[in-house]
């Protein structure tokens, strides 16, 4: 079993959907934070610490006053850079009168926090995703939330060997189950991939491709720490090369990336979106894929907040490592450098 670990904060966090975040104020708690989340008329994301410096009153309680917001409790405001700018009652202002402005950022449709305030806010620590807007490809969206510690979520989604057994019903497929997997670090990823050769597509590749004759099937997880997931899955025709180049051509792929943010030590928020190379101008297929992830994930949800439960239960139980968790046992003694 794992125990919960310290949150990783000198990193960029998803904190919301950009479709979410507006005039009004939106709670969430991010890493054991609540913060308050809005939009400046300029459409800059503002990151908020939700406690008023005063008595610790909820802001997203309050109101918002232009760009500023005002405590519900004694009309303070603060700025969108965390300052106080109005105490009702008396012109000056404490210099300690202030909440801490999260630094943000705007890509891909989500909005990003960097949760350390010690530490430099770094744009080009956000992981790069060339074909996100790149022509031939689009996306779906999701989000759900878990109940379940983020560490747990984090060696799923380096373990492809799940995904015949939990994903029966969903993206899963026959043929795999005693295919290895190789695990290794690429540039301080965590990399676990596998190809199942000489086997009918799973049924939702069938679905577009028109046929279920064999074929190469690929899954490559890669975990870009310490909270990037990415799953790239496709499929080419049996016997062609593995090769990225053939990976670029192949009638069928589609990269999911999950964005994982600790909600709490036992809870996660999990954004995701799903980017493919079929049919990118059907919104009906992009409503498909939604109601397909969806289900899939709140697959890996169902288990993974039993497992919660359990570990909770029995905090000093220990677990056993099997020979497919090569890439969680990489993914722990990278998370332990971290801090996490």
């Amino acid at each position: 079993m794992t125990a919960p670990t310290a949150f990783i904060r000198d990193a960029w966090y998803a904190v919301a959907a950009s479709a979410e975040v507006g005039d009004a104020l939106l709670a969430r708690e991010v890493l054991g934070r609540r913060v308050v989340i809005y939009r400046t008329a300029a459409g800059h994301p503002v990151v908020l610490r939700d406690r008023c410096a005063h008595r610790f009153a909820p802001l997203s309680m309050g109101e918002r006053v232009g760009d500023t917001v005002e405590c519900p409790y004694h009309g303070v405001r603060y700025a969108p850079d965390g300052a106080c700018v109005r105490v009702p009652g008396q012109s000056r202002i404490p210099p300690v009168a202030r909440v801490t402005s999260y630094t943000t950022l705007e890509r891909y449709g989500l909005v990003f926090a960097w949760m350390d305030e010690s530490v430099p806010a770094d744009p080009s620590r956000l992981v790069s995703i060339p074909q996100y807007d790149a022509p031939g490809w689009t996306a779906s969206r999701g989000y759900l939330r878990f109940a379940a510690r983020w560490t747990n979520i984090l060696d799923n989604l380096v373990d492809p060997a799940h995904t015949g057994f939990v994903h029966r019903r969903t993206i899963g497929g026959k043929g795999s189950d005693d295919v290895p997997i190789t695990a290794t670090e690429e540039h301080g990823d965590v990399v676990c991939r596998r190809w199942v050769n000489g086997e009918p597509p799973v049924p939702m590749m069938q679905r577009f491709l028109g046929h279920d004759r064999p074929m190469d099937r690929w899954q490559v997880y890669r975990l870009a720490l310490p909270c990037v997931s990415s799953v790239d899955f496709g499929a080419v025709e049996a016997g062609q090369p593995h090769d990225e180049a053939a990976m670029d051509a192949a009638p069928y792929r589609t990269i999911s990336y999950a964005f994982l943010t600790p909600e709490t030590a036992h809870s996660t928020h999990y954004f995701s979106f799903q980017l493919r190379n079929i049919a990118v101008d059907d919104a009906d297929v992009t409503r498909e894929f939604e109601a397909l992830y969806q289900a899939t994930f709140d697959e890996d949800r169902v288990l993974l907040e039993a497992i919660e439960r359990e570990e909770i239960a029995d905090p000093d139980a220990a677990s056993i490592l099997l020979a497919s968790d090569a890439g969680v046992a990489r993914l722990r003694r990278l998370l332990a450098l971290r801090g996490g």
